[in-house]
């Protein structure tokens, strides 16, 4: 099963201010005691870059940061989608023909149309919106 990674999950995973915190921490904990089949992550390098940056420059947590972007790039469950030219533009497609979603998230919807991922571990309302299964 593979699992899209979303910035409003990691933020409310690792904040304990979020208001979703606890919502997220039972999703992890449902993981690893395996009443959700053990997932392959994927997350694309906007999100990676949205995540450490709001760890960073919102929360102000550099550590964090670090921390999270090292377990990320490290993690044998977890695959990191690079945003080529191809994918930018069908981002740009999406973005132009439907108003109210950040150039953000049109491109992690387009990232998991071409990857195949049919669900998003996300507290985002817009990836249900556009019919994407999502956690919790």
């Amino acid at each position: 099963m593979r699992i899209f990674l979303d910035t409003s999950s990691l933020v409310a995973y690792y904040s304990i201010d979020d208001r979703y915190h606890e919502d997220a921490v039972e999703v992890m904990e449902k993981i690893r005691r395996g009443e959700i089949p053990q997932p392959r992550f994927c997350i694309a390098d906007c999100i990676y870059d949205e995540t450490v940056t709001l760890i960073e420059c919102v929360l102000g947590n550099h550590e964090l940061a670090l921390r999270l972007g090292e377990a990320l790039q490290a993690s044998p469950l977890t695959t990191i989608i690079q945003v080529d030219r191809g994918l930018f533009r069908e981002s740009w497609e999406f973005f132009k023909q439907n108003e109210g979603y950040s150039f953000t998230d049109c491109t992690s919807f387009q990232a998991m149309k071409r990857h195949g991922i049919d669900c998003a571990f996300t507290f985002d309302g817009h990836f249900r919106k556009v019919g994407v299964n999502t956690i919790p």
